[in-house]
């Protein structure tokens, strides 16, 4: 059975862990260096005998997780009391946080979930940040369980579907338990590749889930039901549910901790100062009123001491870490998995897609593909539709919006977003005429999901065609692909999926329009093959992360 705890009386003890995943040696030399260069030797002297003492006060965007945003508040509050600088902590899901600090106005300090975290969103924005910065408290992640028996793995945690697993887009939370699964992976308990069919499955669950579980409804569960959540989490729920009968559990295998870790994020020419900032909010940890406040939000100092009082989830074992490569190749895995897709399909309606293929035409066949992949979708798929050929949309506008990109699963005008879809389908490709006019119409797409680009979504473009550009007053392959690739921006990733059906398709063409936004394009030789490689197209995001 896995170490576990009940609400009645936490076990406690020393931490176990010098193997610990987000906290090291390293870590605390790299931090002491930073403390003595604030301190002593800075040219910004952070903390002083008094506010009332500085020269200037300086002001420092500061965006968190949302996990810790009340922490780091608190924090901050207390460190501007005392030093030289005044924080705004704005709390920021970690879906959007590529976005957040791709802005100009980015912030100067990132307070992250992880060291994975960090590598993770510096690698997708090409930024060199480093991922050992100071951290501000740790948290393991335990399982929170009422009438059933605790897991033993973490393999079983995520195979298990009474125990609710938030996406990464929520929490740095799910992360964790998917690097134990993969330490499980190290230690020859099961292979990489069942690891991946269980994430795969997991991530097909929750994007059919509605909403999201929390402790208050374990406990008011009378069916066996838990969730993956932090030790801070249910101990912050337990004192003022006391009573809610909910076991915690660390699996065998041992757990891995949320690490609030400090990224300096700023200008090269804010980075100095902010250094010092960092060092304030670290040097605050240090007094009395800085420890009562990770106490009072149940976090571990960066040695995973116990919580006092026999709260919490008391010693811990510590998972062994994986290759820090392996670690951020499974992690970029699952959070192409679990984000929901959104899509602007667009499809060729030329008269080319009448041409036969034995008894039946090209636009059948891509009718009965897309219906069935519509029925594929999970149930947190926004999709949205449009048909082109030439002037389809009238005079010089080859593209024609049918239906905006919505949620498949909302209801609009009394019927779901879904069975619109599938009758908009039908109607358009039983309605082929005319040329095609795909570069004008690739870039107005590409342009329609940028402008209206959701961070919380894998956001892409699905064009499919029969053909090759044939609107003379359009733009030319090369200035559509220097369009594109101007308008790229890591911090909205749109990749253009292309799906060419027959030999008929400019294979090369949609070749470069894909590559230029970081997409693929597919043939399928064989207009029956259509409905595979569309399929194809749609698990791309998966296969290229």
């Amino acid at each position: 059975m896995g170490q576990h705890r009940t609400t009645a009386r936490p076990e406690s003890g020393p931490a176990a862990g010098s193997g610990r995943l987000f906290a090291s040696t390293k870590f605390r030399v790299g931090l002491s260096l930073v403390l003595a260069a604030v301190l002593v030797g800075g040219i910004w002297v952070a903390w002083d005998s008094g506010r009332e003492d500085c020269t200037e006060i300086r002001k420092v965007s500061v965006v968190v997780d949302w996990g810790a945003s009340d922490y780091v508040k608190a924090l901050a509050q207390q460190t501007q009391t005392h030093s030289c600088f005044t924080y705004a902590v704005e709390a920021v899901a970690p879906s959007h946080t590529d976005e957040r600090l791709s802005r100009k106005n980015k912030p100067q300090i990132w307070v992250a979930e992880s060291q994975a975290r960090v590598r993770q969103v510096g690698d997708t924005l090409q930024q060199t940040w480093s991922d050992m910065g100071p951290s501000l408290g740790t948290t393991p992640v335990i399982v929170a369980t009422k009438n059933t028996p605790p897991p033993t793995t973490w393999t079983s945690v995520l195979t298990m579907p009474t125990i609710h697993v938030d996406a990464p887009a929520r929490s740095d939370v799910s992360n964790a338990a998917v690097v134990g699964a993969l330490a499980e992976v190290s230690s020859g308990a099961l292979t990489h590749r069942d690891l991946v069919e269980h994430l795969t499955k997991r991530a097909l669950l929750m994007n059919d889930e509605d909403g999201t579980a929390d402790l208050a409804q374990v406990a008011a569960s009378k069916t066996p039901s838990g969730i993956v959540t932090t030790e801070s989490d249910f101990t912050r729920f337990a004192r003022k549910n006391p009573e809610s009968g909910i076991n915690i559990s660390v699996p065998d295998t041992g757990t891995v901790s949320v690490d609030y870790r400090v990224a300096n994020v700023a200008q090269p020419n804010d980075e100095r100062w902010t250094n010092d900032a960092i060092g304030a909010l670290v040097e605050t940890l240090q007094t009395d009123e800085g420890r009562e406040i990770r106490e009072r939000f149940a976090l571990r100092n960066v040695d995973l001491e116990p919580l006092a009082g026999e709260e919490g989830a008391g010693a811990i074992t510590v998972v062994k870490p994986p290759a820090r490569e392996l670690v951020d190749n499974i992690l970029r895995k699952w959070t192409a998995l679990t984000q929901p897709i959104r899509a602007l399909v667009v499809q060729d309606v030329s008269g080319s897609m009448s041409r036969k293929v034995g008894s039946r035409s090209r636009a059948d066949l891509l009718r009965d593909a897309s219906l069935f992949g519509l029925k594929q979708f999970p149930r947190n798929t926004a999709l949205g539709y449009w048909e082109f050929s030439i002037d389809r949309g009238g005079k010089g506008t080859d593209y024609r919006e049918v239906m905006p990109i919505a949620p498949i699963s909302d209801i609009v005008d009394g019927k779901p977003v879904r069975d619109q879809l599938a009758v908009a389908i039908r109607n358009t490709l039983a309605n082929t005429h005319g040329g095609t006019g795909l570069y004008d119409t690739t870039l107005a797409a590409y342009k329609a999901v940028y402008d209206s680009y959701d961070p919380a979504y894998s956001n892409s473009v699905i064009i499919m065609t029969d053909g090759r550009n044939e609107d003379r007053d359009s733009i030319t392959l090369q200035n559509l692909v220097s369009e594109l690739n101007i308008m790229k921006n890591p911090g909205r990733r749109i990749p253009i999926i292309a799906v060419g059906i027959s030999e008929d398709a400019d294979a090369a063409a949609l070749k470069k329009i894909a590559e230029a936004t970081g997409g693929s394009s597919f043939i399928a030789l064989d207009p029956q093959d259509v409905g595979a490689m569309l399929w194809k197209a749609v698990s791309y995001r998966v296969e290229a992360a």
